[in-house]
C-alpha cells in the first residue's frame, strides 16, 4: 500500500518548478499581513495523484477548484447548491462546471502535459496553471465579496512562434437547488434542472424544477455556439506569444432576474470586481488585527517578530479562522463560523471543533461564539453533533465530547471578554450558568453502570473510525474534571462557596477514578472501561491530550514521563504526528487519517504540542512545533494530514488529506486555528485567567525572545506581551 501511495502523490515536475512560497526574510513577517503574505505554496499534481484541491470562499460561501485548470466544484452558497451532488440514481456525485475542452477535445486528456496542474491558493483566490498543446493555460477563481456567485479569468497563451486559430469549448453544468431544511454532508443537487439558452448574452439558465433555484453560467467574449446543449464554444486566434483572456461568471439566485443582473454586473465590471476582491480580503485581514474594526466584534494581537516558524504558525492558524467565517443573510444566528470548508459540510457548526480553537474564536469575534453557545445550550447538543446555520436546528447523532466543548467555549469566551453579566443572561427559562452546570455534571446521568465514569457511548458518538474506543473513555471523563472545576470557580466568585466546594470534591474523586481505573501504568496510554466491566486499551492519543490538558494537576510524575515516551515513541513523526499508535492492534480497522496510524487531526498537533511543554523540555517541543509550522503550505490546515512515512511531504510538510476515499478528510477546518491559540497561551504562555489578570509563561526563547504580540485583548483591555511580561497597550 505504501509504494502505491507513494507513487500516487509524487508530483511531476516537467513543466513547472516549484519553489516555497512562505517568508524568506525578517521584512517578510509582516504584523498586519495582506493576501500575499499569506499565500501557499505553487504546488503540482496530476490527475492520477491522490491531493486536496484548493477551495475559495466569501462571506456566503466556497467552492472547490476541479482537478483542472478551470473547472469548478461544490459551489455552495446556503440555502443554495451548485455543482453539488445531484439526486439520482447511480449519481455520479459532485458535477464539475466550466470544465474546458480544446479543438473538441478536454484538456484533461492531452498527453504532453493537460492533466498536470499547478495551484496557489491565496485567501482570495486560486491561481492554476497548465500547458498543453504549445499553449499555456492560467486562470484565477475566486468568490466575488458579497456575491452568490462564482468567477474565473482564464488565460491562452501562444506559447509558439506561428500564428493559430482554436476551438475552447466550456462545458457547464449546474444541478442547481435550493434547500431550506437543514443541511448535513454535501451541498444538494437536482438532477434534472431545465436549461435555456440566453441567445442575447449567449449564456445558459439552469432552472430547478424541485425548489426555487437558478444558476446563470457563461463566458466573455460571448461563445460562438452552443453545442449539445450545454457547451460554449469560442473560436480564438492567437498571434505568436499572444494571450488572450476568457472571463467566466457562475451567478445563483432565487429568482432569474436577479440572477441575470448579477451575472451582467461582473461580467460588465470583471477587472474591477477582481481588485475590489482583493481589496475586500486585504480590509478584512486588517480588521481582524485592528481593535474597534466594523467587521469583526473583537480582533486578534498582531504578531511581531523575525522568526519564520513562530510567523508560521500564528499565520497558519489564522487562515483556518479567516475560511470558517460565514457573514450571511440566511443564517440564523448572523456571522458565525463553519467547522469544516471544502465541500463535506457547508452549514454546520460542531462544539468539538470550535472549543478547539475557542482562544483565539473569543479574541476575534467574541459575539459570534456566544451565540453559537447560546444556540448549543437550545437545541440540546445531547441529542446532535452540530448545528446548522441555515435553520439554526441541530443535526446528527450525538457527539460525546459536546459538554466538555460548549463549556470550553464558556470559558474561553468569559475570560477574554469579562463579560461576566451573561451568566444571568435566561435562555429559554435557564441562565448561561444553569447550563454550564448542567453540562459540567451532565456525565453523571451517562454512569449508567454505577462506575464512577460517564459512558460515552458508541463509535459513532466518539472518535468514529476507531472501533475499540468506546464507553469509559478518559479523554472525555477528564474533560468533566476541568468543566466542573471551571464552573465552581464562578459560583465562588458569586458566592456559592458551598456549591463549589462540592463540584471542586467531585472533580477531584472523579480525576482519581480516572486513574486508578483507566490508566495502563508503565505503558503511558490509556484504556476504556466497558459496561460489563471489563477494559480495552487503547493507543489513541486523544486520551493523550486530553488528560495533559484537562486534568494535569492530577497525574504523578510517573505518569507524566511513560505518557511522554509513549508520545515520542509510538506516535511522534518529524513532520506531524500520528492519532493511533501504529502497533495499536486497531490500527487495521479504518484508515481515516485524522484517527488513524496515518495522520492525525487538524488540532491534535498544537493540543499535543501543549501537553509535551508541561512534560519536556521546551527545547525538545520546539524542535517538533517548528516543523509543524510548514503545513500551511498548502493553504489553511486540512481536517488531516499525513505522516511523512505514509505520504512524501509536500515541499517539506505534512501532506493534506484529500477527500478522495478511503481518506475522505476535507480541505479546511477550523480546529487548524489551534494553532494560533498554540502561540499565543503556550509559546507567549499568556494565560488570560478569569479573575487574576494575564500571567506570562513565556517558551519564546527557542523562537524568538524579542517578539510581541500587540493588543492582546483581556476583559476590555489591550496589553502587549513580551517574553517577560503583559503591560497596558500605550504604557
Amino acid at each position: 500500500m505504501k509504494v502505491g501511495a507513494v507513487a500516487g502523490v509524487v508530483p511531476r515536475l516537467m513543466h513547472f518548478p516549484t519553489t516555497a512560497a512562505g517568508p524568506p526574510s525578517p521584512r517578510r513577517l509582516p504584523p498586519v499581513p495582506v493576501v500575499e503574505d499569506l499565500r501557499g505554496d505553487r504546488l503540482v499534481h496530476k490527475l492520477r495523484d491522490l491531493y486536496c484541491s484548493p477551495a475559495a470562499q466569501n462571506e456566503f460561501g466556497y467552492v472547490q477548484a476541479a482537478k483542472s485548470v478551470s473547472g469548478i466544484t461544490a459551489l455552495s452558497l446556503p440555502p443554495f447548491g451548485c455543482c453539488g451532488v445531484p439526486d439520482t440514481p447511480w449519481s455520479p456525485g459532485f458535477l464539475l462546471s466550466c470544465e474546458l475542452f480544446v479543438n473538441g477535445r478536454i484538456l484533461l486528456s492531452y498527453p504532453d502535459g493537460g492533466d498536470e496542474i499547478a495551484f496557489t491558493w491565496y485567501p482570495h483566490r486560486i491561481v492554476r496553471e497548465t500547458q498543453a498543446d504549445g499553449l499555456k493555460f492560467s486562470t484565477e477563481t475566486f468568490m466575488p465579496a458579497k456575491r452568490r456567485a462564482a468567477a474565473e479569468v482564464i488565460r491562452i497563451t501562444n506559447l509558439g512562434g506561428t500564428a493559430r486559430t482554436i476551438s475552447l469549448g466550456f462545458d457547464m453544468r449546474a444541478a442547481v437547488a435550493k434547500k431550506t431544511t437543514s443541511w448535513l454532508t454535501y451541498s444538494p443537487g437536482e438532477a434534472d434542472n431545465r436549461i435555456h439558452w440566453d441567445a442575447s448574452r449567449r449564456c445558459l439558465i439552469f432552472e430547478a424544477q424541485h425548489s426555487q433555484a437558478i444558476s446563470v453560467q457563461g463566458i466573455l467574449p460571448k461563445a460562438n455556439r452552443l453545442d449539445s446543449g450545454r457547451m460554449l464554444v469560442l473560436e480564438v486566434s492567437l498571434g505568436p506569444r499572444e494571450t488572450k483572456e476568457v472571463t467566466y461568471v457562475n451567478a445563483v439566485d432565487a429568482e432569474q432576474q436577479a440572477a441575470l443582473a448579477t451575472y451582467d454586473h461582473l461580467q460588465a465590471n470583471f477587472a474591477q470586481v477582481l481588485e475590489e476582491n482583493a481589496q475586500a480580503f486585504n480590509s478584512l485581514l486588517r480588521s481582524a488585527v485592528t481593535p474597534g474594526n466594523a467587521d469583526f466584534s473583537g480582533h486578534l494581537p498582531q504578531l511581531e517578530t523575525d522568526d519564520e516558524s513562530l510567523w508560521k504558525l500564528y499565520q497558519a492558524g489564522f487562515r483556518n479562522l479567516i475560511f470558517a467565517r460565514r457573514a450571511s443573510p440566511d443564517s440564523r444566528y448572523g456571522t458565525t463560523y463553519l467547522t469544516l470548508g471544502g465541500r463535506v459540510l457547508p452549514t454546520l457548526s460542531f462544539p468539538w471543533d470550535t472549543s478547539l480553537t475557542s482562544l483565539s474564536l473569543a479574541l476575534l469575534d467574541p459575539e459570534a461564539l456566544r451565540r453559537l453557545v447560546e444556540a448549543w445550550f437550545l437545541e440540546d447538543m445531547h441529542h446532535h453533533l452540530a448545528t446548522d446555520y441555515v435553520t439554526g436546528e441541530g443535526v446528527g447523532p450525538w457527539y460525546a465530547v459536546n459538554d466538555m466543548a460548549i463549556v470550553r467555549c464558556a470559558q474561553n469566551y468569559l475570560r477574554v471578554t469579562g463579560d461576566f453579566a451573561w451568566l444571568d443572561k435566561r435562555i429559554d427559562n435557564k441562565t448561561a450558568l444553569d447550563y454550564l452546570v448542567f453540562h459540567a455534571t451532565y456525565w453523571k446521568q451517562l454512569d449508567s453502570a454505577s462506575h464512577g465514569l460517564g459512558d460515552y457511548g458508541k463509535l459513532e458518538n466518539l472518535l468514529e473510525v476507531v472501533s475499540t474506543y468506546l464507553h469509559e473513555v478518559a479523554g472525555m471523563n477528564a474533560g468533566n474534571v476541568s468543566s466542573m472545576r471551571f464552573v465552581a470557580d464562578l459560583l465562588e466568585r458569586r458566592g456559592d462557596s458551598f456549591q463549589a466546594s462540592r463540584l471542586r470534591v467531585e472533580a477531584n474523586e472523579l480525576a482519581k477514578r480516572i486513574n486508578q481505573k483507566l490508566y495502563v501504568a508503565g505503558k503511558g496510554w490509556w484504556k476504556c472501561g466497558q459496561p460489563e466491566g471489563s477494559f480495552v486499551e487503547v493507543r489513541h492519543c486523544y486520551d493523550f491530550l486530553s488528560v495533559l490538558d484537562n486534568m494535569f494537576e492530577d497525574l504523578s510524575d510517573t505518569q507524566k514521563e511513560e505518557m511522554s515516551r509513549f508520545f515520542w515513541r509510538e506516535l511522534h513523526s518529524d513532520c506531524w504526528m500520528r492519532a493511533l499508535s501504529p502497533d495499536d492492534v486497531d490500527a487495521t480497522w479504518n484508515i481515516r487519517p485524522d484517527h488513524s496510524w496515518l495522520g492525525a487531526y487538524s488540532a491534535w498537533p498544537p493540543v499535543t504540542a501543549k501537553g509535551l511543554y508541561k512534560t519536556d523540555s521546551s527545547a525538545r517541543v520546539s524542535v517538533w512545533v517548528k516543523n509543524l509550522a510548514a503545513a500551511g503550505n498548502q493553504g489553511p490546515i486540512g481536517q488531516a494530514h499525513f505522516v511523512e512515512t505514509a505520504f512524501p511531504p509536500e515541499q517539506g510538510a505534512a501532506y493534506k488529506c484529500p477527500t478522495d476515499a478511503p481518506y475522505l478528510n476535507d480541505w479546511c477546518c477550523i480546529s487548524g486555528g489551534g494553532f494560533t491559540d498554540l502561540v499565543i497561551d503556550t509559546l507567549f504562555g499568556a494565560e488570560l485567567t478569569l479573575f487574576e489578570g494575564i500571567k506570562v509563561h513565556s517558551r519564546l526563547a527557542d523562537f524568538d525572545p524579542r517578539a510581541r504580540l500587540v493588543n492582546l485583548r483581556h476583559q476590555a483591555k489591550n496589553y502587549v506581551i513580551s517574553s517577560n511580561e503583559a503591560r497596558l497597550s500605550g504604557n
